[in-house]
């Protein structure tokens, strides 16, 4: 497999495992906001490790463009965190499956990939994967607001993805991202007039959950987002990343799934759904690869 497309491959696993360590980080009583927050802060000593094969910046030097990036990448995280806080999980996570047709608009209307039917049609099949595999079965509540939420959330990550792709390679890429990276860090401070309580009262077992969801979090981010820089295959890069739908289902039916005391859906209507989701992206990612 090409690395255009192995390594958001890599980072849709990275980002299910990471996943896995945020709800359990969560569920020792870290916060969303909270974690938010220190996720946020461990992306910047991750991204800079970019910095110890930079070459330098390679055309026009303008701090706006990584700023503008990391201020929609914030915005992205920002629109997630309010749908866990504000509305269902069991929604907001399936939701968040649009960001690769998102991409692929965007892309089109700029005219700045060459896209193919075959492209546009994996992207619409991955959206659908992903809807099916987040069904829950809890009966979702306050569905109107959740939804509209992990929209503009994937909304603003698919105008990440794309100025990532072809606004970093004016900066040789790593310079990019790492002052994008730390354009986030800096704009999350902002979330902590929000916090419920100070984040000395976070349990001191949360932190260990917390700390490993970061890393994790934050190197899937930097192998992703290099890969945007590297080979600007924004769109089919998606479809690909869209795949961690796929993965944290798999992960909760082997013993990682522990960590966050999940279990095998019992109701048939959602076992059957999510096999459905599967064969989905599977389908999308044949016909991804056989164009």
């Amino acid at each position: 497999m090409e690395l255009s497309y192995s390594l958001p491959a890599l980072a849709a696993i990275g980002y299910s495992v990471a996943a896995i360590f945020s709800k359990r980080a969560l569920d020792a009583g870290f916060g969303v906001l909270r974690l938010s927050l220190v996720i946020n802060l461990l992306f910047v000593p991750v991204f800079a490790l970019v910095l110890l094969n930079d070459s330098g910046v390679t055309g026009e030097m303008s701090l706006l463009k990584p700023v503008l990036t990391g201020g929609t990448f914030f915005l992205g995280q920002a629109f997630t965190f309010a749908a866990i806080r504000m509305g269902d999980v069991s929604v907001q996570t399936p939701v968040m499956g649009s960001k690769a047709v998102f991409v692929v608009i965007i892309v089109i209307l700029l005219g700045l990939e060459s896209l193919t039917g075959t492209v546009i049609w994996a992207a619409i099949l991955s959206m659908l994967a992903v809807g099916l595999l987040g069904i829950s079965g809890t009966g979702p509540t306050a569905v109107l607001r959740t939804i509209g939420l992990a929209l503009l959330s994937s909304l603003f990550f698919a105008c990440s993805d794309t100025m990532v792709a072809f606004w970093g390679r004016d900066y040789g890429g790593t310079c990019f991202l790492f002052l994008m990276i730390a354009s986030n860090a800096m704009l999350s401070f902002m979330l902590v007039p929000l916090f419920r309580e100070p984040i000395r009262l976070v349990p001191r077992t949360a932190w260990r959950w917390g700390i490993i969801a970061g890393l994790l979090m934050a190197f899937q981010a930097l192998v992703m987002n290099y890969s945007l820089t590297t080979y600007q295959n924004v769109a089919s890069a998606n479809v690909i990343y869209s795949t961690r739908g796929l993965w944290s289902v798999l992960l909760g039916i082997i013993p990682l799934a522990c960590l966050h005391n999940s279990s095998i859906p019992k109701d048939l209507k959602v076992r059957s759904a999510r096999l459905v989701g599967a064969a989905l992206m599977c389908l999308a990612i044949y016909i991804l690869f056989s164009s």
